[in-house]
C-alpha cells in the first residue's frame, strides 16, 4: 500500500494551471437503478459487461465493468444502487456503487485522462462480514501491467500480502492519492468475493490534474478511454 493521503476533500480551483476536477462521479443518476444484475452473455473469459433493461446499471458516464469467470450468471447485486443495508448511509448523495458475490475477478474501471490526472479521491465502505482467504480488494491506477497498486486488502489476516479485509471494515473511508508519478493510466478497482454479504460499496469519486482540459477534450478523452482499455484487455 503506497501513497495513501490523509483522507479529506480536495480543494477545486477552476483556472489555465489550477487544480481542478477533470471527473467526478457519485452515481446519483436515478435512471441507473434496477435489480439485481445477471451477466447473460454466456462468457466465461475475460470480457466486459453490457448494461441490462431493468437492473442496475455496471456501466455509465467514465466507467465500465469487466470480469474474468461467469459468476455473475445468477443474478447478484451489482452496479449502482441506492440501497444502504449495512452502511446507514451513502457518503455523498443517495447512491453509489455496490459490488457483492462477484464469484470472480470483478474490476471496475474508470477513464484515465492521461496527462491530466494529478490525484483521484474515492469513499468506500467495506461491509463488516466474515472474509476468507481468496477474497481480495484493491485500487490500481495504470494499465496492464499495473503501473501502481494504491491500496490492497485481503482476506489473509495480515500474512504481509497487503492488509486484512477486517481491519478497514465498517466504515466509510475517503482514500486520496497522488498518481502525478504513475504516468499514463487510468483507475481500476479489483474485487473477488464468493459471498452475498461480502460487499463494498464505492461513492464520491474524484480525478483532478493541474492542468484543465477543454470540454470537447474532456469528452474525447472519455472515448479514448474507454478504447483504451478494451485494447489493454
Amino acid at each position: 500500500m503506497n501513497n495513501l493521503v490523509v483522507a479529506g476533500l480536495f480543494a477545486s480551483f477552476i483556472g489555465s494551471g489550477a487544480i481542478a476536477d477533470v471527473y467526478s462521479q457519485s452515481f446519483e443518476d436515478p435512471s441507473w437503478i434496477g435489480g439485481q444484475y445477471t451477466d447473460a452473455s454466456g462468457l466465461t473469459g475475460g470480457h466486459w459487461l453490457t448494461n441490462n433493461a431493468g437492473e442496475a446499471w455496471v456501466n455509465g458516464p467514465g466507467f465500465n465493468a469487466w470480469v474474468d469467470g461467469d459468476g455473475l450468471a445468477d443474478g447478484d447485486w451489482l452496479g449502482v444502487t441506492d440501497y444502504t443495508g449495512g452502511i446507514g448511509s451513502w457518503y455523498d448523495g443517495s447512491q453509489g456503487y455496490q459490488i457483492s458475490d462477484t464469484d470472480g475477478v470483478f474490476e471496475l474501471h474508470f477513464d484515465g485522462y492521461e496527462g491530466y490526472a494529478d490525484t483521484v479521491s474515492l469513499a468506500i465502505f467495506i461491509a463488516d462480514t466474515g472474509y476468507e482467504a481468496a477474497d481480495n480488494f484493491s485500487i490500481h491506477w495504470g494499465s496492464d501491467p499495473v503501473n501502481g497498486t494504491l491500496y490492497e486488502l485481503d482476506g489473509t489476516g495480515g500474512d504481509g500480502n497487503g492488509s486484512d479485509i477486517e481491519d478497514a471494515s465498517g466504515v466509510w473511508m475517503l482514500l486520496e492519492y497522488d498518481v502525478s508519478d504513475l504516468g499514463a493510466g487510468h483507475l481500476h478497482l479489483r474485487v473477488e468475493t464468493n459471498s452475498g454479504s461480502e460487499a463494498f460499496f464505492i461513492d464520491a469519486l474524484t480525478i483532478t490534474g493541474g492542468v484543465v482540459p477543454a470540454p470537447g477534450a474532456i469528452a474525447l478523452l472519455g472515448l479514448a478511454g474507454i478504447a483504451s482499455r478494451r485494447r489493454r484487455r
